[in-house]
């Protein structure tokens, strides 16, 4: 007769061999043996964390430790799952005991860094990294997300030379290559930088790279060959890079363009493309395909050649939105101040509708709300005295967004499509910053080489949001 501790050991040969179903069979077998064996409830955690089961994992974790608080590779297992909960405090105190149980596990102090960087604790997040890579100096993530901690507080040259030593240790190390092509293109090196940036496509962030029979164009003279220019990443990402256009155009191409259905309409009237499909159409037979954020690589862009010529976008000449102002109105201004919730920056980069409150009641200006989507219903609960007209219900898609700015004399947006919109129109947008911004936005700039029209406000400290609309409220007061 087998005993449970040779039981065990067969479900953790199964379990190591990758035979998943087998080995949690004889874990559940074991536990109705014995409901309280420990190693059983703790490796059937592994198990249905690994299936993807996270509340269950979480309750086997649970149970565990209430039968022996000691198990420091549980909190941390216990940690890993709260986090994809977002239940980062909670995982900060799971990994802050494990770490209390074994203070030399590299692995422990890396999990404690990342879920504190999550919460923006980047200071105690830096020195969990660097304690990482002083117990185990090959630990290649570690170096990796030290350098993005050190890169979000503001310390460029040294976050280059952690993701440099992240990349020496592991050469295909796709995220350091990544996060290193943000930081280069963040200070203005082009050609390092949009060179790396072809690393994005490993990462998984931003979905598979697309497959084609043609081959991908190389950027050589296509001389009459059709080209099919695809999107990726975001809308804002789209309106930026449809810019190049005219420049393939120009390298003798016919220019089929591929994009999500709510630009299409828009993307029409971009010089020098003939054709502008959404996703769901058939796509006419081409030659050779392109990125379109891989253009830039392919053109040669520099910060003092980036393609601004604008407007490149045209606003539609039939719009039945007609934006109504009071009479002794002098700015028209349109606000947005939430983005996209699945973007991973967009914590960072959104204020909220609350950080407006001071620009709300000045004199003169009508303000008017291209915020669309859930984040719409902020309006709700602005007080009695501040007006603002909600233009949601009327903004089907981007035709209509831009139809609405060519009537504002200004648009104060946060970091999001309709910023990128405003830009590519030629009207006048301010656009607010957090303190470490995308890339595209690079340094200590207040304008944009992409967008002439562009003013950019950045935060001056981590989460400042009510010194940038203070400089904002007096730029207002002089536009008057």
């Amino acid at each position: 007769m087998t005993t449970l501790a040779e039981s065990l050991a067969i479900a953790l040969q199964h379990h190591q061999a990758g035979r998943l179903p087998e080995a949690e069979e004889i874990y559940r077998q074991v536990l109705q043996q014995q409901p309280n064996q420990v190693d059983a409830l703790q490796l059937l955690g592994v198990i249905v964390y690994q299936s993807g089961k996270l509340e269950e994992a979480i309750a086997y974790y649970r149970q565990a430790l209430a039968l022996n608080p000691a198990l420091s590779q549980v909190h941390s297992n216990l940690g890993i799952a709260l986090k994809q909960q977002g239940l980062l405090e909670e995982a900060v105190q799971h990994y802050q005991q494990a770490l209390a149980l074994n203070p030399n596990s590299p692995q422990f102090h890396c999990n404690l860094g990342i879920a504190l960087r999550e919460l923006e604790q980047l200071e105690s997040a830096t020195l969990h990294f660097k304690q990482a890579i002083a117990l185990q100096q090959d630990f290649v993530e570690a170096y990796d997300n030290l350098g993005d901690v050190l890169e979000q507080q503001g310390q460029y040259e040294e976050a280059l030379v952690c993701y440099g030593k992240a990349i020496e240790l592991k050469p295909n190390f796709a995220m350091a290559h990544w996060h290193r092509a943000e930081a280069l293109l963040r200070m203005g090196e082009f050609s390092r930088g949009f060179a790396e940036y072809e690393w994005r496509w490993r990462i998984g962030i931003f979905g598979q790279k697309p497959t084609f029979e043609a081959p991908p164009w190389d950027g050589s003279h296509l001389k009459g060959k059709t080209i099919l220019l695809y999107g990726e990443q975001g809308y804002g990402d789209r309106i930026q890079f449809i810019r190049y256009a005219p420049l393939v155009r120009e390298r003798g191409g016919r220019v089929i363009a591929v994009c999500l259905a709510p630009l299409t309409q828009l993307l029409t009237k971009v010089p020098g493309i003939e054709r502008v499909l959404d996703l769901d159409a058939e796509v006419p037979d081409f030659d050779v395909h392109a990125a379109l954020m891989s253009l830039p690589l392919l053109l040669g862009t520099t910060p003092e050649t980036i393609p601004a010529q604008i407007p490149y976008l045209k606003v539609p000449e039939l719009s039945k939105i007609k934006l109504e102002a009071p009479t002794n109105t002098r700015l028209k201004v349109g606000i947005v101040w939430a983005g996209n919730a699945m973007n991973r920056n967009m914590r960072r980069r959104t204020c909220g509708l609350q950080s407006f409150f001071p620009l709300l009641e000045t004199p003169g200006v009508a303000f008017y709300s291209l915020q669309v989507g859930s984040r719409s219903q902020d309006l709700a609960a602005l007080p009695a005295s501040i007006q603002v007209q909600d233009l949601s219900g009327q903004l089907r898609d981007f035709t209509d967004t831009a139809a609405v700015i060519a009537q504002l004399d200004l648009v104060i947006s946060i970091d999001t499509s309709v910023a990128h919109l405003a830009g590519a129109l030629g009207k006048p947008v301010w656009v607010l910053l957090p303190f470490v911004a995308e890339w595209r936005w690079m340094l200590r700039r207040e304008d944009s080489p992409w967008y002439p029209t562009m003013r950019l406000f950045r935060q001056e400290s981590l989460g400042d949001w009510s010194g940038v609309m203070a400089r904002v409220a007096e730029a207002l007061a002089l536009a008057l």
